[in-house]
Formats: structure tokens, C-alpha cells, sequence
């Protein structure tokens, strides 16, 4: 065992070595190899920093998005699928079968506005019947551009929009397999946070058409510095892409 590889020594004596380098964390393996990959400690030690690194990131996100929706609910905001088990927004739009489902074990629908699409699914489920409203024809899109449309059928004219990443979290700089980002996950009817991303084309097209057909509507996707912008919507001339720092700040949110 070499201590090296987990610790380093400084002015003040052994320190632990916390430098995490993405461009090392992927073994290059010999296709002529047919032995297991073997690991050194140093590997081990910087797959941990990598995980923690990427746990800390979810905390902190999933800190800005308990405030942001702990604040004063106003009459104008829609959230989608498991933002419900914490608050309740103005209007709570949910698409995935498995989702609604979920809601239909709780009084929810009896309380706050939900927006769906039918499912036979659902003719079970009597308080579904009588409580959601059915989008009329059903897009078939997923929760977040079908809540654009709602938002934008409403009349609003300037959305700001939260939860939009599309691309998820890059695993390293070697390869294009990007993770899961999304604060409900690793609990019921999400992926895990190790999963792949799903991919994000049928939302980024979804999100496109809205674009297209509500053209006197500003969109405003709020992202953090440097954050992926998929190339068809930032071209378009009513979405922007303002940061969080921005978007916190115009609205004074207590963060």
C-alpha cells in the first residue's frame, strides 16, 4: 500500500490528497487484455472524490430548489410530477401514468389543480375523474413542455422557466455518457442519480414547438454559468438563457 496515493505531504504535515482530475478517472484498457481492470488505490481514491464531488452538487441544488419553491406561492406558477410531495403550485402538471398514479394514493387532486393527459389507466381511480383537468386533445408530450403550453394557453407572456437541463451531468471528460440530474432522484417512479440521462431530443423538440407557436412569448430558462444550451433553442429569438444568480436577484428570492 502506497500512503502517497491518499495522502499528500505539505507545510503542515500529511494532508489528504482531495485533487480530483476528471481525465484520470477512466482506465484505458488493451483489447489484447483479457484480464480483469485493476485498480490502484489512487483510482479508487478519485472515484471517491469524483462521487462526492458529484453528491455535493445535487445538495446544493436540491437546496436552491426547496427555497424556490418555499417561498410565497404565487398564482401563477406550475411545477411538474414529484414537486407535489413538498409543495403546491398553482397548477401541478404531471404526464408519466406511473406519476399520476402515485398522486392518486394521496388527496391531492382534491385540494390543487392538476393537469394530465387521460389514461384508461386512470378510470379506476374515481378522485382522478373528478378532480384533474384533461388536456384536450392529449399532446402526448412529456410534464415540462406540456407545462410550457398550459403557461403559455393561460396568456402569459413572459415564463421563466426551472428544471430545463436537458443534457444531465457529464460523468467525466472521456466520454459522452452524461447522468442523471434531477433532485428527485433515487426515489419512487425516478431513475437512480448513477443512471444515464435520458436522452433530451423529444423535450428539446417539444420545448421548440412552443417556441414556434407562441412567438409574442418570452422564455427565459434559468441555468447555471456555462450550462449546456442545446443549439435549436438558442437560436430562437424568444428564449433566453439567463443565470440562476440573474434570475435570483430580479426576483429577490431568498436563497
Amino acid at each position: 500500500m502506497k500512503l502517497n496515493e491518499f495522502f499528500t505531504y505539505g507545510a503542515d504535515g500529511f494532508e489528504q490528497d482531495k485533487t480530483y482530475e476528471p481525465e484520470n478517472d477512466i482506465s484505458i484498457l488493451d483489447a489484447e487484455d483479457t484480464r480483469k481492470t485493476r485498480l490502484t488505490l489512487k483510482q479508487i481514491n478519485s472515484m471517491r472524490l469524483a462521487s462526492e464531488a458529484h453528491d455535493a452538487q445535487q445538495k446544493e441544488e436540491a437546496k436552491f430548489t426547496q427555497k424556490m419553491y418555499g417561498q410565497s406561492a404565487p398564482t401563477d406558477d406550475l411545477a411538474c410530477n414529484a414537486v407535489y410531495r413538498t409543495h403546491q403550485p398553482h397548477w401541478l402538471v404531471a404526464v408519466d401514468p406511473k406519476m399520476m398514479l402515485e398522486i392518486a394514493e394521496t388527496d391531492y387532486v382534491m385540494h390543487n389543480k392538476v393537469y394530465s393527459n387521460f389514461n384508461k389507466q386512470y378510470e379506476k381511480h374515481q378522485k382522478l375523474l373528478d378532480h384533474v383537468t384533461w388536456s384536450k386533445p392529449s399532446l402526448g408530450w412529456s410534464s415540462g413542455p406540456t407545462a410550457l403550453k398550459l403557461a403559455c394557453d393561460h396568456g402569459f407572456k413572459e415564463i421563466y422557466i426551472l428544471g430545463f437541463d436537458y443534457q444531465g451531468l457529464k460523468e467525466d471528460s472521456k466520454n459522452n455518457r452524461y447522468k442523471l440530474n434531477n433532485v428527485f432522484g433515487d426515489t419512487r417512479n425516478y431513475k437512480k442519480h448513477n443512471d444515464e440521462a435520458t436522452f433530451y431530443g423529444n423535450w428539446m423538440n417539444q420545448t421548440k414547438r412552443c417556441l414556434q407557436d407562441f412567438k409574442d412569448v418570452n422564455f427565459h430558462r434559468v441555468i447555471p454559468n456555462g450550462w449546456f444550451k442545446p443549439k435549436d433553442l438558442d437560436r430562437s429569438d424568444n428564449m433566453q438563457h439567463p443565470a440562476t444568480e440573474e434570475f435570483v436577484s430580479k426576483f429577490d428570492l431568498q436563497i
